[in-house]
């Protein structure tokens, strides 16, 4: 039977829905949008709700069951239903269990569900109003089975929440929960005309344009405010030291030399490993003051238990908790109103990723807070080359198409992001067959996100530019107001966000040498040095000792070790963790610098050919990059020089006005020498205009443009040389060639010196000079 819209609200029941709301939830008013989109929904109109973090949209999910039920009479025929699909399974869980506590029956149905069977089936009888499902189940057999086809469900749904609505093309793609694009297919069916609310706080216009799509909606009301949050000061830092330190976290610490725990704002701080996360706990535990407990200090992932995980939530809404180092796996959906500030260490995968996380601080409106971004300046290099090679850098010149592609990254192998943590181990089910969605979109996507991200940390303006640019928040209504008295970002004003160096002194450990595998003779020569060198040690370290040998110092098993990658045998160090030998690193490494010369000595025996060849693509990289860098910075200066000289020519101007335009647009304006005879470019038989030298000056030298000052010159000066030869001496042309070319020759002259082209433009005049004599003696 087709879903029933209302057709106009009642105006009691909508006052009744709302003093349901300000007594279940304890607020004293609803946002406008709220009630707005509720009412859209219960009229059978599909609902996009792009609001911000903080912006209500919970509350705007529910009105429509409260239009149509009273929880505090529970009358026969009004027990309607709300179907919700969220992206995780703690979200889902969490959001039901506060319904349950407000006493709106709801259930989470996900893999942990206890005897979901018959879960399943008391879903389908109308005994919840709300049902939480991920989308993996929402298409399964199971629930179309117990749930979609039952009756009592058919007849009372009155809607369709797709909550976290940007995932639905950011993780639905062929490698990660394909589910997501398919749940057309849950569309489908439920009764006709269901009416769906999708809601999201970072819903760029190409996710909102491809989500819709994948539902086949194509009318739909756009609730819509800026997600820009002007209450959050922004900054990225290049981390000083070491990755694996992470000594650029102590500024976290307050600069009090005694602090309380409340001096240190409460903290999320993301990475992109599970072992990250633990380490920058330890680390932040080693290094606090005295004066605040190190279990103020805790790591999130996907791998601890769901216990652990309930205390780390109720800890951070508590405020016990002062910083919580974590992957995906914490956040998403998850109210945490006492977070003032959000850590990114090291870029997240994606810019979408990095405004969910900066939304996750300062919630409120009246609320300030800060998200910093520690990036290695090995990612800030790949980011800035990304954009040059795109063409989309601020400092970006005409030759891009000419530039070396990509930066060797010295940042080590990162995990993936912790998405796994959105669905249970045992969360997927048989699935109803549904052709496989195009990836088009997903790419698209990907390619215009990784650009943002990086404009975001490479461009030297306000960091709030690209965030907007990205959502397109100049077309949406403010949600938060622009407070003049707080932080913008550092690109506005770098004096707000000051930045204390940090002396770290690090043990002294030297990284081993590169490992590639060796050849049989190489092998064999290490074991027979190593030999001769543990038997030769012997008799003048241990006299008169028959119990100790050569073997136990230096043992075979050791040996073997070594030999079977000598070539990462270039510090002693090595023997303390990826080599474990325990006299070499004895007597301050005495044994294992022998045992290190032996094998260099070796070395230069056995050449290693594949890293010679190694090394020399890294030369002639670093030379390809060095000539692009160097043609770039060239074609500058000689762009800079012809808008110069071009300038210089152009603005001559004969002394008299002329008349411009018609009819009222009709005005008087000074007569430009270089136009005064525009009849002289179609007489010559070679023609060149100022117009054509404009445009080759800033063309591509693939186009045809300037790659040399001499062509630069050599076109003027045919340009001169035309208007003398094809007219007479008498002639107003041939004076203004005269004139104008004296004032081209100063102009390029004094450009040249201006623009580090001087000698240049020396050898050009040589070249002149010469050719004048060898005419004057013919």
């Amino acid at each position: 039977m087709p879903y029933e819209a209302v057709a106009e609200p009642d105006p009691t029941c909508v006052q009744h829905t709302k003093d349901l709301i300000f007594g279940i939830w304890n607020v004293s008013e609803l946002r406008p949008h709220q009630e707005i989109a509720g009412i859209h929904l219960i009229q059978g109109k599909n609902v996009v709700l792009d609001v911000p973090t903080g912006g209500g949209k919970t509350l705007a999910f529910w009105w429509p069951l409260l239009y149509h039920w009273d929880p505090n009479v529970n009358a026969e025929g009004t027990r309607k239903i709300l179907l919700v699909v969220s992206p995780l399974v703690a979200l889902m869980s969490e959001q039901a269990e506060d319904l349950c506590n407000r006493k709106i029956p709801a259930l989470a149905l996900t893999s942990h569900t206890p005897d979901l069977k018959q879960a399943l089936k008391d879903a389908g009888q109308n005994k919840f109003r709300v049902l939480f499902v991920s989308p993996e189940m929402a298409v399964g057999a199971a629930f179309h089975e117990h749930v979609l086809k039952a009756a009592p469900f058919r007849d009372n749904i009155i809607g369709f929440i797709a909550d976290e609505f940007h995932a639905i093309v950011e993780w639905g793609t062929p490698d990660f929960r394909p589910e997501y694009s398919e749940l057309i297919v849950l569309l489908r069916r439920l009764p006709t005309g269901v009416p769906v609310m999708m809601g999201s706080a970072t819903l760029p216009g190409i996710l909102l344009q491809d989500g819709l799509r994948l539902l086949a909606i194509t009318k739909y009301e756009h609730i819509a405010f800026s997600n820009n949050k002007p209450n959050v000061a922004l900054s990225v830092r290049l981390m000083q030291h070491p990755r694996t330190t992470y000594a650029d976290l102590i500024n976290l610490f307050p600069h009090d030399p005694s602090p309380n725990a409340q001096d240190f704002p409460q903290t999320l701080i993301y990475v992109n490993s599970l072992q990250e996360s633990e380490d920058i706990q330890d680390f932040l535990r080693a290094h606090s003051p005295k004066s605040i407990p190190a279990v103020s200090f805790e790591f999130y992932h996907r791998h601890i238990a769901e216990s652990r995980k309930i205390i780390i939530q109720g800890a951070l809404r508590d405020g016990s908790l002062r910083a919580v180092s974590a992957t995906d796996a914490l956040g998403m959906g998850m109210d945490f109103s006492k977070v003032r500030r959000v850590v990114l260490w090291r870029e997240p995968k994606s810019f979408l990723s990095l405004v969910q996380k900066t939304g996750r601080c300062a919630r409120q409106i009246q609320d300030r807070g800060e998200m910093i971004l520690f990036i290695t300046k090995a990612s800030y290099a790949r980011h800035l080359a990304l954009l040059e090679a795109e063409g989309d850098f601020d400092e970006s010149d005409p030759e891009d198409d000419d530039r070396e592609e990509g930066v060797d990254n010295d940042d080590a192998a990162e995990e993936p992001l912790d998405r796994e943590a959105a669905i249970g181990p045992d969360e997927l089910e048989e699935e109803d067959e549904v052709p496989t969605t195009s990836s088009t979109a997903s790419a698209g996507f990907k390619a215009q996100d990784s650009l943002f991200l990086a404009r975001f940390i490479v461009e030297p303006k306000c960091r709030r530019d690209p965030w907007n640019e990205y959502f397109q928040n100049a077309k949406k209504k403010v949600f938060i107001p622009q407070d003049p008295d707080t932080r913008c970002c550092d690109c506005c004003d770098p004096s707000q966000f000051p930045v204390d160096s940090i002396e770290a002194v690090l043990l002294p450990l030297d990284k081993p040498g590169r490992g590639s595998k060796p050849t049989p003779e190489l092998s064999l020569a290490v074991v027979e040095a190593l030999q001769a060198w543990r038997d030769k040690i012997i008799a003048p370290d241990f006299p008169n000792q028959l119990n100790i040998t050569g073997k136990l110092i230096l043992s075979n098993k050791v040996i073997q070790s070594i030999a079977a990658r000598p070539r990462a045998i270039t510090t002693p160090h090595i023997f303390v963790s990826s080599i474990i030998w325990r006299y070499g690193t004895v007597q301050d490494f005495r044994y294992g610098l022998e045992v290190v010369s032996e094998i260099s000595r070796l070395l230069l025996d056995h050449p290693d050919l594949e890293e010679q060849e190694r090394e020399a693509a890294r030369r002639e990289k670093a030379y390809q990059q060095l000539t692009v860098l160097a043609s770039k910075d060239y074609r500058r200066r000689l762009t800079a020089l012809g808008d110069e000289c071009w300038e210089a020519v152009a603005s001559v101007g004969t002394g008299n006005m002329v008349q411009r335009g018609t009819g009222v647009n009709r005005r008087m304006v000074p007569e430009l020498r270089c136009q005064f005879h525009p009849q002289y470019y179609e007489q010559i038989q070679r023609p060149i205009s100022m117009s054509t030298i404009k445009q080759l000056t800033h063309a591509t030298t693939q186009k045809g443009g300037y790659s040399n000052l001499s062509d630069y010159v050599a076109d003027w000066r045919l340009l001169f040389l035309n208007a003398r030869t094809y007219n007479r001496d008498e002639s107003q042309i041939f004076r203004d060639a005269v004139f104008l070319e004296g004032v081209f020759e100063n102009a390029v002259a004094a450009a040249a010196v201006q623009n580090n082209l001087e000698m240049e433009w020396k050898q050009i005049q040589a070249g002149k000079d010469l050719e004048q004599d060898n005419l004057d003696l013919i």
